[in-house]
């Protein structure tokens, strides 16, 4: 018989907490105490499933589940819960997919009609813009993706999987693209200064990795 879905509860720093509902995986919420996050996350399971039904994912396999049953759970100190393990089935990777496919729709929709200044303008000294919860939404894609690296096994997928889309994010760009000059949380920025820092960061993490490789004794080839 099947355990009963959990509710996995975290404590972040100071007065922060996260709910995972991992039976629905993108399904979490966050409180400044135990039981707000807990009964935000029974809240955030039924508004998960509208935005999937919303986007055309079928939610036939957690329509009937009832979040007030949940019980909750302190999560593992490792932070990997029961729905973490195991090899997907082909309809399992198949359904992520499409969640992610709509997580990002959903997410597209709502900076339609934004104005530039309402994506840079922060609206109190201490939450963040758009634009800036957008990069951490970036940054932090890249910073999971690692995590499946099996370096050195595998051929560097991710590193080179990040580096084809930078490339062609400049493959495709427009004459106009090539004359960006404007001002992104206080710093100006310029198309060729972005190219000039790409080059720059590459250029110094490679001299970083080497001396890495000094120090760990490693005889590396000539190039």
């Amino acid at each position: 018989m099947n355990e009963r879905p959990a509710i996995y509860v975290f404590q972040g720093e100071e007065a922060y907490w996260l709910a995972h509902v991992p039976v629905l995986r993108g399904c979490i919420a966050s409180g400044t105490t135990r039981d707000q996050a807990i009964a935000n996350a029974r809240r955030a399971f039924r508004a998960y499933l509208e935005l999937l039904d919303t986007r055309g994912v079928s939610i036939e396999h957690w329509k009937d589940l009832d979040p007030n049953t949940f019980e909750v759970r302190d999560m593992p100190p490792d932070r990997i819960v029961p729905e973490d393990v195991g090899p997907l089935e082909e309809h399992e990777l198949r359904d992520f997919l499409h969640q992610f496919e709509a997580s990002r729709a959903a997410l597209l929709a709502l900076l339609r009609e934004l104005s530039p200044d309402e994506l840079e303008r922060k609206p109190t000294e201490t939450m963040w813009s758009v634009r800036e919860a957008l990069e951490h939404v970036m940054t932090t894609e890249v910073d999971l993706l690692s995590r499946l690296e099996k370096w050195p096994a595998d051929p560097f997928n991710t590193l080179q999987a990040v580096h084809r889309m930078a490339f062609q994010r400049f493959t495709v760009m427009e004459p106009a693209d090539t004359a960006l000059d404007h001002t992104v949380m206080g710093r100006r920025w310029t198309t060729r200064k972005v190219m000039r820092r790409i080059l720059e960061h590459e250029f110094e993490h490679l001299g970083h990795v080497k001396e890495i490789l000094a120090a760990l004794g490693s005889d590396r080839p000539p190039e």
